[in-house]
Order: C-alpha cells, then sequence, then structure tokens
C-alpha cells in the first residue's frame, strides 16, 4: 500500500529570543559579580559565619560531646566564576563554536579552578590544626576537614549544641556565628558544616505498607496500577508515559546522591518481581562512608531512587550510588556532587534530598553552585525534587499566615527542578491525565514549587510567561518539569526494614524518572552520532513552542483556608506547580533529539508505507551524510499516543500497532534535515 507523503516543516523562532539572551547574559554576569562582591564583603568585614535562622527557633538539647568528630568544608572560589557560567551557557548554543564540547574535569581544572596557593595554605592549616582531609576537589574550591568538636569549637570560638527545631527534627549548630580564624579568613569564601539546619533531608512520602506478600486490589477506584498492593509498577509507569526504548544503543550511566546505605537484596527483589535486569549497582563512599544502613527512612529513600532509575530505564549500563551517612546534609551534598564531577563516569544524576533555600545559608548555595557549574561543563545532566510540602517548603507552616519557600538543591539554575502531579490510569495502563499533587488537607503533602529569594531568574526562563501563573519574572521559577508524585497514586517499592512492599510518592519519585527517561534520550541521541543533552533546560523550555509534554493545568500546591497563605495555581503553559508539564516520552524525545543535533544531512522521500492487521513497514531513501534516523508514531483519535524510534537502517518496522487505529509517522534524517517528511496511516 503506498502513501502520499505530506510534508512538515518547523522552524525555530530565533528571531524571539535573540534580544532575551542578549539581557540575560548581562544579567547574568552582573549577578555573579554581585555573588562575588558579596561573598568578599562577608569575610573581609564580618570574619563571621551565618547561623542558621532555626537557632533562635528551636531548643537547646545539650551541649555537643566534645570528642564527636564533625566535617566541615573549606570553600574556594572559581579563579573566573563568571567565564565558567557563560561556558556553560555556550555548550547549550547551538550557533556557539563551543556547543557540546564539553570538559574533563582536568580542563575545567586547569581553566577555572581555584588559587592553587591559597588551597595549599588551607591544607598546610588543615596539617598544623589536626584536622583529616576527608575530600579535596580536583578543582581546588572545596577541602573538607575532619576533626573533634573541642577542636572546632577552639578553633572558630565558638560553642556547639544539639538542638530540637519547632518540628521535632534534631540538628547541631554553633550557639553564636563563628569567626574564621585570621590564617584562612582571606583564602575562603564559605566555612560550611558548623551551623547545620538538619542532619539528614530525604524526601519520600510513604502511603500504605503491603506487607511481604500484598494482593492486588481487583478494583481500585483511583488508578490502574499492577504493582503490588495495586500500586503502579516499573512497566505502568513506562507505558503511561511513552518510554522509548532504546536505552542501551549506547551505554549509560545514571549517578544518585544518597545520605546513608540500603541493602542490594531489596533491590534485587524489586527488580526481580517488575522482571526487570539486574545491572551493577556500585556504591561510591563519600568522605570515607563504609556503606553503613543506620537510617531507614534513608534506605527507602536509596531503594526507591535506584529502582526508578532502573524501571523507566531498564537497559541502563549502570547505577553509581554516591553515599554519604556521615556528615550533615550541606557538606554531604556539596562533597557528593564534587565527587561526581571529579570521577565523570555518570552522564545523569539524580538527587532526591532538599530543605528550605534560606535554611542553607548563602555560602552553602553559592557553593553548590560552583559544583554544579562544573558538572554543566562537563556535561552532566542534574535533576532535583521540589519538595513535598507545597508552596510552605519545611517550615513555612510553623507560621500564620505561613511563609513561601522553596528547597535547596530543587531551586538551583544549573539543573532541572523536578515537581510531582497525582497520576491517573485506566485499562490496560492507558494514561487518562494528571493533575497537581495536593494532599496538604489529608497531611500527605504536595508538590514543591514557588520562586526562589536567592537566584535570579535564568535565561531559559525568558522564553516563557513565567508570570502567567503567579511565577516571577525576576526569580528564579521552580519547578521545570514534573511527573508522578502523589503517593496516593504512588508507586510500589520494596524495604524490608520498613516492613516490606510499600505504596511511595514524593518528588523523591518523580526526580529519578525523569534521570532514567534522559538517559535513554541520551542513548539516542549517541547512536545517532550527537553528544549527550547536559542542561536539559535548554530543550525544556524551549520545546513549549512545539508542546510535547503533558499538561498539568489544574490544581493549586497550597491552601489560604488551612495556612493563611496560597500557594501556586496550575494553568496553561508554565506554572510554579508543575513547570511546563509532566514526561510526555514520546513526543518530548522527537523534539529533544531533534534540537541537539549539529550539522545538515541531505533531503530523502518516503518510499513505501505497507499496513496489515497490527504492522506497519516503512521505508525511504538514504539522505546523504545521515548517520541515523529517529522517527515519530502518533497514533489514537487526535494521534497524542506519540512514541519515538531510533534506527541506522533506511527501513523500520512497528509492531503489536491495534486494529483499525489511524496515526502518522514522521521520519527524520540525523543529523538535522529539518524538513521532516510525515504521512497518515490506518492499520486494518
Amino acid at each position: 500500500m503506498q502513501y502520499k507523503c505530506e510534508t512538515k516543516v518547523r522552524v525555530l523562532p530565533d528571531h524571539m529570543i535573540g534580544w532575551r539572551r542578549l539581557r540575560n547574559r548581562l544579567l547574568r554576569g552582573l549577578a555573579f559579580g554581585l555573588l562575588l562582591l558579596a561573598s568578599s564583603a562577608l569575610f573581609a568585614q564580618k570574619n563571621t559565619i551565618e547561623l542558621s535562622p532555626l537557632v533562635a527557633r528551636s531548643s537547646v538539647i545539650s551541649p555537643m560531646d566534645p570528642q564527636t568528630q564533625i566535617s566541615v568544608a573549606l570553600v574556594l572560589p572559581l579563579s573566573d566564576a563568571i567565564g565558567a557560567a557563560d561556558l556553560v551557557r555556550r555548550l547549550s548554543d547551538r550557533k556557539d563554536p563551543s556547543y557540546k564540547k564539553f570538559l574533563t574535569p582536568q580542563e575545567f581544572a586547569a581553566r577555572y579552578g581555584g588559587n592553587a596557593e591559597d588551597f595549599a595554605v588551607l591544607k598546610a592549616w588543615a596539617a598544623a590544626n589536626e584536622l583529616a582531609v576527608v575530600h579535596e576537589s580536583l578543582a581546588r574550591t572545596i577541602l573538607t576537614v575532619r576533626g573533634s568538636v573541642q577542636r572546632f569549637q577552639e578553633l572558630f570560638a565558638t560553642q556547639l549544641n544539639n538542638y530540637r527545631d519547632p518540628d521535632g527534627r534534631e540538628f547541631y549548630s554553633a550557639v553564636s556565628r563563628p569567626i574564621v580564624p585570621d590564617a584562612i579568613a582571606a583564602k575562603v569564601t564559605g566555612v560550611i558544616g558548623l551551623t547545620n539546619s538538619v542532619q539528614k533531608a530525604p524526601l519520600a512520602k510513604a502511603y500504605k505498607r503491603f506487607g511481604e506478600n500484598p494482593v492486588a486490589p481487583a478494583d481500585h477506584p483511583e488508578f490502574a496500577g499492577t504493582g503490588p498492593g495495586g500500586a503502579y509498577s516499573a512497566s505502568d509507569l513506562r507505558s503511561l508515559y511513552l518510554i522509548p526504548n532504546f536505552g542501551g544503543v549506547t551505554p549509560q550511566t545514571v549517578a544518585i546522591f544518597e545520605q546513608g546505605g540500603f541493602y542490594a537484596s531489596d533491590v534485587a527483589k524489586y527488580l526481580q518481581t517488575m522482571k526487570l535486569p539486574n545491572p551493577p549497582v556500585k556504591v561510591i563512599g563519600v568522605d570515607g562512608f563504609d556503606g553503613k544502613v543506620d537510617d531507614n527512612d534513608v534506605e527507602l529513600e536509596a531503594v526507591l531512587d535506584i529502582d526508578m532509575a532502573i524501571g523507566i530505564n531498564p537497559d541502563v549500563h549502570k547505577v553509581l550510588v554516591y553515599e554519604d551517612g556521615v556528615d550533615a546534609f550541606p557538606v554531604a551534598l556539596l562533597d557528593a556532587l564534587d565527587q561526581v564531577a571529579t570521577d565523570n563516569n555518570a552522564q545523569v544524576l539524580s538527587i532526591s534530598y532538599g530543605q528550605d533555600e534560606y535554611l542553607e545559608g548563602d555560602a552553602a548555595l553559592a557553593a553548590e553552585n560552583t559544583a554544579l557549574t562544573q558538572l554543566g561543563a562537563q556535561g552532566v545532566t542534574v535533576f532535583a525534587s521540589a519538595g513535598d510540602n507545597g508552596a510552605y517548603g519545611d517550615t513555612g507552616t510553623e507560621f500564620y499566615p505561613a511563609r513561601l519557600n522553596v528547597i535547596d538543591p530543587g531551586s538551583q539554575p544549573l539543573l532541572t527542578c523536578v515537581g510531582g502531579t497525582s497520576l491517573f490510569a485506566g485499562a490496560h495502563q492507558s494514561f487518562l491525565g494528571e493533575v497537581v499533587w495536593d494532599d496538604l488537607g489529608l497531611g500527605d503533602g504536595a508538590t514543591g514549587g514557588g520562586v526562589s529569594s536567592y537566584w535570579a531568574i535564568p535565561d531559559y526562563q525568558f522564553l516563557v510567561d513565567t508570570t502567567r501563573n503567579g511565577g516571577s519574572s525576576t526569580m528564579r521559577n521552580v519547578p521545570d518539569v514534573a511527573a508522578v508524585g502523589d503517593p496516593e497514586t504512588g508507586v510500589a517499592v520494596y524495604s524490608k526494614i520498613n516492613g516490606g512492599w510499600i505504596q511511595i510518592g514524593g518528588t523523591s519519585v518523580s526526580a529519578p524518572i525523569w534521570a532514567g527517561y534522559t538517559s535513554i534520550l541520551n542513548a539516542g541521541c549517541e547512536y545517532l552520532g550527537e553528544a549527550r543533552l547536559g542542561q536539559l533546560n535548554n530543550f525544556a523550555y524551549f520545546t513549549l513552542f512545539y508542546p510535547p509534554l503533558y499538561a498539568v493545568n489544574n490544581g493549586t500546591n497550597g491552601s489560604a483556608v488551612l495556612f493563611g497563605t496560597p500557594g501556586y495555581n496550575a494553568g496553561f503553559f508554565y506554572n510554579n506547580c508543575a513547570g511546563n508539564g509532566s514526561l510526555e516520552g514520546g513526543g518530548f524525545a522527537f523534539q529533544v533529539i531533534n534540537m541537539n543535533w549539529v550539522g545538515a544531512s541531505g533531503p530523502f522521500s518516503i518510499k513505501t508505507a505497507e499496513v496489515t492487521d497490527s504492522t506497519l513497514t516503512v521505508t525511504w531513501t538514504k539522505s546523504k551524510g545521515a548517520v541515523g534516523y529517529v522517527l515519530l508514531l502518533g497514533r489514537g483519535t487526535d494521534a497524542i499516543h506519540r512514541e519515538t524510534f531510533v534506527t541506522k537502517d533506511t527501513k523500520f518496522v512497528f509492531t503489536n500497532l491495534p486494529t483499525q487505529t489511524t496515526g502518522y509517522v514522521e521520519v527524520q534524517a540525523m543529523p538535522g534535515y529539518y524538513s521532516p517528511e510525515g504521512f497518515n496511516f490506518k492499520t486494518k
């Protein structure tokens, strides 16, 4: 059967964004300049370290044991922070000569690393004061030292106490602002670890515990999960989100940050039950952590993160789990980010931890941004959760009216922040739709999202109207994208110490889902002769001109009735609940792989399209210079069920198509012959 091709042409609207890019270059340069000046002023004039705002609102439990060992990170600036930030931007600009020419860790250190003499002074100071070096960054921006509480109290002229915050969480912090020793005061821009807000910050939210042998309910009124207990299985998520199946065409490694150990047997049981492969899961201890399992919440978080990454991409080559279960959250996160950058073995990193941005403090936020700048320069795509307590963050509802907060690292501009939705499915895992996750009235949380009080609006957010649904035109808006997070429409995971099979949610689910999915996109790009994606936000916002994400237009992440302050509302286009939308794996993959190209191949044409009851075979002429092709199959009444495929042949066979189905196919030559030919079809 022959079909006449109906050519479709897309034109990228560069004229619409040129002036915005120019404006943002100026704003970004100014922002980094002001940040460096502010950091210099802080240490030159006051020579003190800011306290956590929680100290004044928390009760003292006891002085810390003087012999307790703690870690403190000494932070140095990059030699050219503005140049490094500009490089990250240029790496995503297809018109720039630096496009996708990612650096190695050694190249980044040589070009932008901290001052070598200052770094040597810090090391000598640590040795002279009997502090053990547990982490030193290749880029000479972080030196983490470990010593007794007593030694740090003497060196920084303060007292360290154990505290309990208004929600009952325990932490330790200095009583008064620590004073930076004169010997290092002029060298460092931050000292992190003496004024902590939380020790550990996992975000997973358990909903139902099914035990060791759950039975899936015959009738589930809310959604149609096929996993243990009726929760969503890995195959459910892949079907609902139309995840492509080419994740193994080139090897991909996903890194995951954790604040403690997990039992490999829990992951193995999940994979076996879900009929998934068992790829290598390698644990990397950060700052000497030995992998001990001593926190049930962290163990549950860890197995959830690993399960989701593999469940979405069963063909992932390897999962690297970066664990630091000893250090306080700000130090653990910072050193793990740096370790991922130094190792340079992963293409994607997922972070499902966080606390309110203002609790981290300026020094920690700036230090994380430096580490994320290096990861961006090396082409690592980073995802972080948006938080699980709605627009109020961890501490906003301790006040009335409630205060609005966003969490770190989710608000960092050099990563992709992932919000949470309620996901509804029909029979045979058919997608019914998503709304904003908001169970605040039931005590089961809501997706984080809002406006940063620290970071200026990044250039990619100039591409959309961030104010349409109540966001900011001047500050960073979060989240960027979304996926399922509602515990009531949650996923199944297994953790023996937490009771067996559990239905679980939180943006701890949505972030690793996107990480696993992006590893598939990277596999397809590299298979077709392209570089990996790097910063995903440059695609997540630009593709809004041809919407390839599921729209999440209904719901809110707050309640004025309960807390006296409204949250943010969903709505058409960008919103501070679900960002640009939820994961529609087929259409987004086709757009992103097309947008990632460099160069161009020659024209081609469809030769034949043969249809049987459940099979569609398409052949086309060879495109001169093409190294491969990407295909989009759309089917259904509105062709909204879109799937993406890659091949190096000039023939492709689509199988298992439902009978009496209409749809269309587009074939795109790679690199970038940007006049895709398409045709309509109907199975018999």
